[in-house]
Order: structure tokens, then sequence, then C-alpha cells
């Protein structure tokens, strides 16, 4: 069997063992690279109906128009329909505050959304290879994940309505390479793949090759890896999808039953019900606590706007609507506050194991010794008021003004906790602390954002 039939047959067992559905107008990701290339070549040839798309996210110049035209030109030849999008990813970048590889994927979907629904298509096609698969198992581990992450890149999911395939998955980045070689197709380079200060090209370049001086099969077999993980994840989907079937809640002794992993997945699903997003391991293991805790009444201010619930026995996620008022006692202990993702913890100074245990879920913003006789007079919490003032550094400074220059949002501001006690505010986060609170250090009061 010749290279190119034997790269077909590779690709037809692959998607075919992973129920990919090539039926219908597939939507090509054309980049103009080699994956893309072969990509568009392996589909047309196994007599699939594309239409290929181009993002140009202007990020490279003269070199980003390059590929643009060359993509054009190939599909020309091919015959087969094209479209191109320029994006403006530096100024969306600057604009939005988020780093440009994150903003030129994000525009990437939008871009394969939008025309998707337009054309009809049936499939979003994408040209991520083996070693792209092991590079994303690796940069997950790293940055910290479960199973789901280790599983890496799916043959085939959905992503927002969309359905997303990856019928290369089975081939290495060399197996790409030989094919187009075979036959004498070109394609373009992306200069910018070969520079390390990216994670994943320092992955590619830099820690993979080490795994080869290991076991010149390690490609195969972190492929393998993340195979095993992918069912594994799917299978803790299936139990908690057949726990909570079609409910807003579950009940909280059942919950603390399941096995961890399926009810982590069981309270993911749950969120992702309420607010439309997903959950980091850091709030899983919030909220994991949360459960065993059980107390009817508790309320875990989360990400998105959403607070998780116990009621009647049963855990709920709901949405926050406007900042309600509150004014409580801060006990010993750990103590939510209302509509906000910030907690308190008051604790004896010689015993801070609590909040220690949690300095790396929370991002540890001040912590205050305050003197035996205010806390046993009592320290509340509330929101702010419009003429609340706290006096540091014999100065009396107005909390609206204090806010405003730590550049709070104006809309953050009206649920802004502040701390009092008989003699007015003692604390205004994130660190204004008033004169004369300090003094044994018996008591400490450790505030937190998450």
């Amino acid at each position: 069997m010749n290279p190119i039939d034997k790269t077909l047959e590779r690709v037809t067992t692959f998607i075919r063992e992973n129920r990919i559905s090539l039926d219908g107008r597939i939507l090509v990701g054309l980049s103009g690279g080699a994956d893309s290339v072969t990509l568009l070549r392996i589909l047309l040839m196994l007599g699939s109906d594309t239409v290929c798309v181009h993002v140009n996210h202007m990020i490279r110049g003269a070199d980003a128009d390059r590929d643009e035209e060359f993509c054009r030109a190939l599909c020309q030849k091919l015959k087969v329909p094209f479209h191109s999008v320029r994006v403006d990813v530096p100024a969306l970048s600057r604009k939005n505050r988020k780093g440009l590889e994150e903003t030129a994927r994000d525009e990437r979907r939008r871009v394969f959304s939008e025309l998707y629904q337009k054309l009809g298509c049936s499939a979003v096609a994408l040209a991520h290879n083996a070693d792209d698969r092991a590079e994303t198992l690796l940069f997950n581990l790293a940055r910290g994940t479960g199973v789901k992450g280790l599983g890496s890149i799916r043959p085939v999911r959905s992503d927002g309505g969309v359905t997303v395939i990856r019928p290369l998955l089975c081939l290495s980045k060399k197996e790409i390479i030989s094919f187009l070689s075979e036959l004498s197709e070109e394609h373009v380079t992306d200069a910018t793949n070969s520079d390390t200060d990216y994670t994943r090209n320092y992955i590619r370049h830099e820690l993979l090759p080490m795994f080869g001086r290991i076991n010149p099969s390690y490609l195969s077999n972190i492929n393998r890896a993340a195979d095993s993980a992918a069912e594994t994840d799917d299978l803790i989907s299936e139990l908690a999808d057949a726990f909570i079937g079609e409910s807003d809640r579950a009940d909280t002794d059942k919950l603390r039953k399941l096995h961890p992993a399926v009810r982590k997945r069981a309270v993911t699903r749950l969120y992702e019900r309420c607010s439309g997003e997903t959950l980091s391991e850091v709030h899983l293991r919030l909220i994991d606590s949360f459960i065993c805790g059980g107390e009817n009444g508790k309320r875990l201010c989360l990400p998105s706007g959403v607070d998780a619930v116990i009621d009647c026995g049963m855990l709920r996620f709901i949405k926050r609507g406007r900042t309600d008022d509150y004014d409580l006692r801060i006990i010993l202990g750990i103590n939510a506050i209302p509509g906000r993702n910030c907690a308190v913890f008051l604790e004896y100074s010689d015993d801070l194991h609590l909040s220690d245990a949690y300095i790396n879920i929370y991002n540890l913003v001040k912590r205050v010794k305050i003197r035996s006789d205010i806390i046993e007079n009592g320290i509340y919490a509330r929101n702010r008021a419009e003429k609340d003032s706290i006096v540091y550094g014999g100065i009396t400074h107005e909390v609206k003004k204090i806010l405003s220059e730590k550049k709070i949002p104006s809309s953050e501001r009206a649920g802004w906790p502040v701390f009092y006690d008989k003699d007015g505010l003692l604390f205004v986060p994130p660190a204004s602390v008033r004169d004369g609170i300090r003094g044994d250090g018996a008591y400490c009061l450790s505030y937190f954002e998450y």
C-alpha cells in the first residue's frame, strides 16, 4: 500500500471508530499550514462536501496576508468554496484586556459558529493532530487539571451547538508532512510556531523531545493515556447525568454518598445549567466542603453571579439579582459575605490552621490582628453606606473615595463589605484599617477574595 492510501486508511478507521460523521456540508478551518491543508485534501479524497474558512488575525502583518492569499489560491485550485474573515485581534486584545492567543481563539470560534449557521453546515472540521493532543495533555497537567483535562482534545465535541470534528488526531506531525510530500502539495509555515516564548511551542520543541529519549513510542503512549482519561471522563459524566436527570437541584445526603468524582461532576452540571459557565477545580473543592457541611440556609458566593444554596436538604444554584442588604455578626470560623466572591476568617492568632489551609484557594488580601476586647464586644459586616468613613493615619477617609482610588468598579461599590463595631468602621477591604484596633493580637481577622 502506498503512503497516501495508508494514511487514508488510518484516517478512515479513526473516523469509523470514533463515530465521526462526514454527512452534510463540512466547514474546514483552513490556516494554510500543513495540518489544515492535509485535512482539506483528505476530506476531499473521502468525498466530503467541503467549504473553507480562513481567519486572518492581523497579528503578523504581511505574513498573515500571505497566508490568506495562499488559502484562497488553494481553494480556487481545488474548486472549494472559500471564505476569509479579517479580525483585528491585537486591537480586541487591548480593548478586552485579554491575551492575544485567547482573543484569537475566541474570535475563531465566533467566526466558525456564525458561518456554520449561515451555510447550514453539519460540522466544523479542525486539523489538530496527535502531537497537538499530547501537547495539550501536558499543558493541562502543568496548569492543573482533573480527568477531563487529561482527556485532552476530543475527536468529536459540541461547542455551543456547533459540532466540531477532528479527523486527524490519529496522525503525527511527521506523518502529515510525509503525506503532503507524497502529494507534492505546498503549505505555509507560521514563523511564530518556533517561538518558545509561547507555552505550547515550548512544550512542542523542548519538552516533548525529552520524552523521546525515554521511549521512542512516547507520542502514541501519551495519546493512549488521553483516550483512557477521556473514557473515564465520559463514564463519570454518564453517572452524574443519571443522578441529577433534568433537575436543577440535588439531595445533599445523596450527594455525600456519591463517589467524589461523580459528586463533583454532578455539581458542575447543576452549576452549568444555572450559569452557562464551568467551575474551576478550586471552586469545586470549596463546594465539596460546603456540601459536606450540609447546613440548611447556608449560602456560598461563586463566580458568574451565582450562589450555592442549601435549602431543605437540597443543593441548588441561583443567580444573584441586585445586591441585597446584609448585616451579620462575624463569628469564629468561616464567614461568607452574601452576594460576593469573598469570605472572612476569624480565628485565634495561635491557631491559624484553618485559613492557612485555604491560602491556595483564596487570594489573601488582608490579615489583621485585632484587640480581644473589640472582638468580644462584637464586630459586624454590612453593605457600604453612602456616608461611610474610616479613620486611619489620623485622618478621616470617605469609603466612597477609598473604593474609587482602588479602582473598584462602580457596579460593585454598593454591595462592598465594610466591617464595624460600636465605635464605627474598623476595616474596609482591601487595605484600610482603623487606627488603634491592633493590640494583644489574640484574634486574627483574615479577608479573602476568590
